[in-house]
């Protein structure tokens, strides 16, 4: 059975809630749902079997089961994968590279420039506290969305001048110096 297209004036939308996808996960038949909404759909799911191993799409009756076994179901939803081809019902038009990387779909809020990593708020609080990255730019989304080509000049020039195309990661308090990571490694590894 084809899936069901869903549009409205803004674009596409969640077929349970109408609306334009707020974290959209995708089910292996094709679908794809807001996070909250599938996860509303497994939990309404798991009340009627005792044992859930997998469910049923809500568009085209199919089985689709989670890619990690033995999770409990009020976790199913962040299991599927986010479908980053669709637009996101937010101003947020990007994911947290930390995030994203662990499974976790979180918007991102910043991004540093020194690092070139978008950050939900949590990890943006971390790195604003961490000695290495607290005096590193970050830009809020808002920023990044109206001017693009001031961020991608601010990236330039965060190249180890020594390592050719090593990103600056690290700054030596004691020799006043930012670092890559090979400069770090071989020569300011003992340093505070």
């Amino acid at each position: 059975m084809a899936a069901a297209k869903i549009e409205s004036d803004d674009g596409p939308c969640c077929p349970i809630c109408l609306e334009q996808f707020n974290i959209p996960r995708q089910l292996p038949c094709a679908p794809s749902f807001c996070e909250k909404c599938l996860q509303s759909h497994i939990t309404t799911e798991s009340a009627k079997i005792t044992k859930l191993s997998y469910i049923k799409c809500p568009v085209c009756r199919n089985s689709a089961s989670p890619s990690i076994k033995n999770r409990p179901t009020c976790e199913w939803a962040t299991l599927f994968p986010v479908n980053t081809v669709l637009p996101a019902k937010s101003r947020v038009h990007r994911l947290c590279d930390a995030c994203n990387t662990e499974g976790t779909a979180a918007p991102a809020e910043g991004f540093c420039v020194v690092c070139k990593e978008a950050m939900c708020e949590d990890c943006l609080k971390v790195h604003r506290k961490q000695k290495m990255s607290k005096d590193h730019t970050i830009l809020s989304v808002e920023e990044l969305d109206c001017n693009p080509e001031s961020v991608m000049k601010l990236a330039e020039g965060f190249t180890c001048s020594k390592h050719h195309g090593e990103d600056i990661k690290y700054y030596c308090k004691d020799h006043k110096l930012p670092c890559c990571a090979t400069c770090f490694f071989h020569g300011h590894k003992t340093c505070c």
